[in-house]
């Protein structure tokens, strides 16, 4: 399943700079693995094995919106501040955003959060059954 990284349209002529067109804003579950490319600046693969739970969220306005981090612990790569999801991981994994950050939590913005929640959320139940 594959669903594009939301994108406000007033933030894409900006995000564009950095890569962050259509063709490579994308999440996408493949086989066992989560993909998530924003841009140029983030190109990530998460094992399913290490999400620990995935749900609809709010991202907060002074979050601001891009490729995002707090440094310790939470990346996101949002383009709007609607239909984001957070995805937890166990154990953290490194997700470089300028550098690399032992990511527990990860927030993306997705054009269809709730198909998205639940095709993940449906990986992991026959993964543990």
């Amino acid at each position: 399943m594959r669903t594009e990284i939301r994108r406000s349209t007033w933030v894409k002529p900006l995000l564009s700079v950095f890569g962050g067109t259509a063709e490579r804003s994308y999440v996408d579950i493949e086989g066992d693995e989560i993909h998530v490319r924003f841009g140029w600046l983030f190109d990530e693969r998460i094992p399913l094995s290490r999400v620990t739970s995935v749900e609809r969220a709010r991202w907060p306005l002074l979050g601001g919106l891009g490729w995002r981090t707090n440094f310790v612990d939470t990346v996101a790569v949002v383009g709007s501040y609607d239909d984001v999801v957070r995805i937890r991981l166990a154990p953290a994994q490194p997700m470089r955003v300028l550098v690399r950050v032992p990511t527990e939590t990860l927030y993306v913005s997705v054009e269809d959060p709730d198909a998205f929640v639940a095709e993940v959320r449906r990986r992991i139940a026959s993964r543990v059954s």
